[in-house]
This record gives structure tokens, C-alpha cells and sequence, in this order.
């Protein structure tokens, strides 16, 4: 999509600038955690290219099996005149699944003139194909990926937290929309999606509301495990609007502003309030009962808690008793079903929590599987500095979305490489994998990096970007993204600290997505990802650099994030503008604009 560069006419120094921007040569990407062989070529002997890609399935039948060859189809058909096909002789690929392997684990060889792709299970051999796909070729014709060996993750919970408020795209998206992006996920290594029924925003059962939010919640389950994704889903003491006044939790002191006092928490140490707490959680199972439940998370602050003195200190009291009353009735429902316990924000002020939390599970609680830490900046030192509590398995919960960002996703793609290599490099020994915090599709570069640390926790950022690139955009531009993407990044932590934004950079950022925009493959020009990466170099370009976001070109801009988005110009939702570009013209009317 091109935009008006308006009144501002480009001087001499632009002119250089873009030059020198468009003239920067680019490598392709890297493939760690196999071996490269001579990449086959894609022209058959007489000189002809080949139409015809023909994918024998080796593998016993399975839905998934059938799903995945279909996404292969699909993706390679997308990005070459190329006709896919499933065939039982003459194959180029071969899909198969080998259960020598770990059954998240894929390998890639070759067999007579083919490339055998082979799994440990079904969702092996999807992750495979994740691989295969990223490491192939689609200039002329397609040509298969020259990856070999085997690849098996380091981390066992590799999810997605999807938080489904504010009329956000993961609300507001299609049926479809939402089945293809999970694939994609999916196809980087996601084995988890968290999806949340948000009483928060409901009176009860019988708000208007509720039923579609649960429809919503259904929908997710039904879409993640036909995939092989886990489902998961969070509870804590945060309940209806509607709830009782009589037990209500005494609010928590926050004199730190970091632990937050949002929603309508119920005191579990009130009889009435814990009956109250586990009938809403009985019928929140019981809704779920035919679609399914792998993964219970409990939450302990933002959402919850309670400074009862019966409930202090909350972590390792009041929010443990609960936790584990409510994991007993889940498993009642879901026997197989793994528990997550949050410890966000624990001693935020010092309250024992920590210690409390081992102390207590030292002494034989067995209903948890995972121990979840993280804050809003540094990861918390407790668990890497004394250990995990009950010596289980760590998970983290990166924030994605917000940092650096306000609205959320308002001005495009919000790539932080480097800020989550920094703060992948302090817990990468220690986490398992984790939960990454997402409010839309603006940050799929940083879903990409972070799942990926989980699969392999000595790739960097980078590497992963660089794959992403050249299997979304196309040959030949990776070094000149990945420019981008540092000067974004840099322009979005100045902003944040109240530092001076950078204007040259910030136009280098611009000539550079002008100068990528021209050389693009059609279904890289197509292609959400790099309209809303192009979109933030736009944006950023008319805030910074002597545009403003009442100019045409930004209005534009920011009307394209719209649509991409799903967003509503004009709303009674009055928290639709943190996920919202801030046009002048849209309207909130139960609330700010």
C-alpha cells in the first residue's frame, strides 16, 4: 500500500538517504539446528520449471496428519505458481511419522530424489513442516528445503495467552482468520493457547454477554485441539460485577503501583465467598466439560487477590488454599488436566510470599505442575537465585504487547528483539517455556522470537527474525528489514524512556520499508505482516519527523490498521481505545475517546 508523502517534498539529504537505503544488499536466512546440504535446484533437466509438487503421505491416517498436508498445500500454492499435490510415486516430499522419535520431534532426509520429513507423532511432523516451509524457496518455483537432521524442543509448554477483552482482533477476528493464525503459530512451535472466560466484564451468568463470550471461549478450545494445541484457560478470586457486597475481598495495598486492583475479587476465606467462588468455577468447568480443559492457570494479582488477615500474605495463603481447591474440582472434570500456578508480582512489596510458597509445597501439595514468574521489567531473582519452588518446572509470562506502545498495536507492528534477548538471557538456563502476554497480531515478530527461545534457548531473536523474513517477504530483503526493525525498536525505547526520538533515524526507518515495498514478491506485498511493519515506519515518520497524525498520510495509515485490526470506529466498549489507533474521529460512547 502506498501513501501520500503530503505537503513534505523530499530534500537533498532525503534523496541521498533513500538511496543509500535502497542500495543495502541483503544475506538469506540462517538454519540453526540442522544440516544444510546443496540446495536442490527447482528447473528440471530440458529446462523447465517445474508446476507440479508432488507429497507422498507415508504416515498412518490422522486428522492432523490430513491437516497438515493441506497447510502445506496451502502455503506453498500461496507463495509460487507451484500445484500441489498428494501422490503415491514420483514424490518430492514425504510426510511421515517415525515414533523413534520424541513425539514433538521432527527430522528432515532424504530418500531416493525426495525430502522425507518425518515426525515423532502428528504434531511433530506439523512442527516439521513449520520448518520446511521457512527453509525452502519460493522465487520462480518452489524449491524444497535443504535443511537436514533432527530438531526436538528444549521446552515442554511452548503457549500463547490470547487476552480476549477490549474488542480486540482475537474477539473480533473470523472463524477462519482465527483457525489460519493458529496454524501459523503452530507451525513455529506453539503447543498451548490461553484463552480466558472474562467474568471481569460481565454482572453474571445471565448478562447479554456471557453466552457469546463462552461461545468465544468454546471456539478457541475446539480450534487450538484440533491443531494438537493444548487448551488452557485461567481462574482466581476475581468474579462477577454483580457479585455480593458481603464477600468482597479487602483490597490490596499497592505502594508500589506494580500489583494492580482491577476486577471484583471474592474473599475465599469468607465460607460464603469460597462457596461462591467454586459454584462459579463448577459451572465454568461444566460449560467446558464437552470441548476440553489440558491446562487450569491461577492468577494470583492485577485480577485478584485479598488483604483479609485470613488471606495474608495472599501468595502463599489466601491464593494457595483456593488455588488448590479449585484444581481439585477441575480435575474432577478434566482428570488428566495440568495445573499452571502464577506467581506475578510476588513480594511486590516483600511479604514472604516466595518463601511461603516453597515452604508450603515443600510439604508434599502435588496438585502443581508449573511455577509461572515474571514481572514488568527484570524477571524476579527468587526463583534463579534460591530455586523453583517444589522444584518444578519454571514458565515465564513475557509481555509482548504493551512496552512501548500506547494504544497497543495503535501504529502497527511493534517488533522488541533486542529487549527480549535481553531478558530471554537472564532466565534461559532456568525457563521451560511459558505464556507470552498478547493482545492482538501487531507483535507476531515477538511471538515468533519467544517461541522459539522455548524450542531452542541458544537461538537468538535474531535468527528467528531472519527466518521469519525471508519465508514472509520474500529473498533478498533480510538485511534491510532487520534494519528496520533495529531502528523501530530503537525509536520505540526512546519514546518510552522520554528520551529524544532520533528524526534521521527515524526516516531511515521510513526509506527503508519504501525501498523493501517496491521489491516485494506479490504475496509479501499481500501480506499483513509487512503492511503493518510498513504501516509503523509510516506512522513513525509522521509523529516524529515532522508529520503529525492529523495529516492524510497518517490518517490513512492508521484507518488501514483499522480494518487489519477489526477495530470499531465508533464504540460502547471503554476500553477499545488501548487496542485501538488514535484517530480523531472515533468515538467511544460509554467512555474516553
Amino acid at each position: 500500500m502506498n501513501f501520500p508523502v503530503g505537503s513534505q517534498m523530499l530534500d537533498a539529504h532525503s534523496r541521498r538517504m533513500f538511496l543509500k537505503c535502497a542500495g543495502v544488499a541483503a544475506v538469506g536466512a540462517g538454519l540453526p539446528g540442522c544440516v544444510a546440504t546443496h540446495q536442490q535446484s527447482a528447473v528440471q533437466p530440458g529446462g523447465t520449471t517445474p508446476r507440479e509438487v508432488r507429497v507422498k503421505i507415508a504416515a498412518p491416517a490422522d486428522p492432523l496428519v490430513a491437516r497438515t498436508f493441506a497447510i502445506l498445500k496451502d502455503r506453498i500454492e500461496q507463495r509460487c505458481a507451484a500445484n500441489v499435490m498428494e501422490a503415491q510415486d514420483r514424490a518430492q516430499i514425504i510426510l511421515t511419522v517415525d515414533d523413534r522419535l520424541a513425539p514433538e520431534a521432527f527430522r528432515f532426509d532424504r530418500t531416493g530424489g525426495a525430502v522425507r520429513v518425518s515426525g515423532g507423532s502428528p504434531r511433530g511432523l506439523l512442527y516439521g513442516i513449520g520448518k520446511f516451509l521457512r527453509t525452502s524457496r519460493y522465487d520462480a518455483a518452489f524449491q524444497p528445503s535443504a535443511c537436514r537432521g533432527i530438531s526436538k524442543p528444549h521446552g515442554s509448554l511452548r503457549g500463547m495467552y490470547f487476552a480476549s477483552h477490549f474488542h480486540n482482533w482475537y474477539v473480533q477476528a473470523s472463524d477462519a482468520e482465527i483457525a489460519r493464525y493458529l496454524e501459523d503459530l503452530a507451525l513455529w512451535g506453539v503447543n498451548a493457547v490461553m484463552v480466558i472466560f472474562p467474568m471481569i466484564n460481565l454482572q453474571d451468568w445471565n448478562d447479554p454477554e456471557a453466552a457469546p463470550a463462552m461461545d468465544m471461549v468454546r471456539k478457541y478450545a475446539r480450534t487450538a485441539r484440533a491443531l494438537g494445541i493444548e487448551f488452557a484457560t485461567g481462574i482466581n478470586n476475581t468474579m462477577f460485577i454483580g457479585a455480593p457486597a458481603n464477600i468482597r475481598a479487602k483490597r490490596l495495598p499497592d505502594p508500589t503501583g506494580r500489583r494492580g486492583n482491577s476486577g471484583h475479587p471474592i474473599c475465599p476465606s469468607n465460607p460464603e465467598g469460597h462457596a461462591y467462588l467454586m459454584e462459579n468455577a463448577r459451572q465454568l468447568y461444566a460449560k467446558l466439560a464437552d470441548v476440553g480443559l489440558d491446562i487450569l492457570v491461577h492468577w494470583p494479582y492485577d485480577e485478584g487477590g485479598c488483604a483479609c488477615e485470613q488471606c495474608q500474605p495472599w501468595g502463599s495463603n489466601g491464593y494457595l488454599k483456593l488455588s488448590r481447591d479449585l484444581t481439585r474440582l477441575g480435575q474432577s472434570y478434566f482428570p488428566k488436566m495440568k495445573t499452571v500456578l502464577s506467581t506475578w508480582m510476588f513480594d511486590t512489596p516483600p511479604e514472604g510470599e516466595w518463601q511461603g510458597l516453597t515452604d508450603a509445597l515443600a510439604k508434599g501439595e502435588h496438585w502443581v505442575d508449573f511455577i509461572l514468574a515474571d514481572a514488568h521489567e527484570d524477571f524476579p531473582r527468587y526463583p534463579l537465585d534460591v530455586g523453583v519452588p517444589g522444584k518444578l518446572p519454571l514458565l515465564n509470562f513475557p509481555e509482548i504487547s504493551m512496552w512501548g506502545n500506547w494504544p497497543w498495536g495503535g501504529f502497527g507492528a511493534n517488533p522488541l528483539p533486542a529487549r527480549f534477548q535481553r531478558l530471554w538471557d537472564q532466565v534461559k538456563q532456568s525457563v521451560r517455556g511459558g505464556f507470552p502476554y498478547s493482545e492482538g497480531i501487531y507483535e507476531d515478530m515477538n511471538k515468533a522470537a519467544v517461541v522459539q527461545f522455548y524450542w531452542d534457548p541458544n537461538r537468538t531473536a535474531r535468527a528467528t527474525l531472519e527466518e521469519y523474513i525471508a519465508y514472509e517477504f520474500g529473498p533478498g530483503v533480510t538485511n534491510d528489514v532487520l534494519a528496520i526493525i533495529d531502528l523501530l525498536e530503537a525509536t520505540a525505547s526512546n519514546s518510552y524512556r522520554k528520551k529524544p526520538v532520533d528524526q534521521e533515524a527515524v526516516l531511515r526507518a521510513y526509506y527503508h520499508a519504501e525501498a523493501v515495498a517496491a521489491r516485494l514478491p506479490d504475496y509479501a506485498q499481500r501480506n499483513w505482516r509487512w503492511e503493518i511493519l510498513h504501516l509503523r515506519a509510516v506512522l513513525d515518520r509522521e509523529r516524529f519527523a515532522g508529520g503529525s497524525l492529523d495529516s492524510p498520510t497518517a490518517e490513512a495509515a492508521m484507518l488501514r490498521l483499522v480494518e487489519i485490526y477489526h477495530c470499531q470506529i465508533e464504540t460502547d466498549d471503554p476500553y477499545h481505545h488501548r487496542v485501538r489507533p488514535p484517530l480523531r474521529r472515533a468515538v467511544n460512547r460509554a467512555g474516553k475517546k
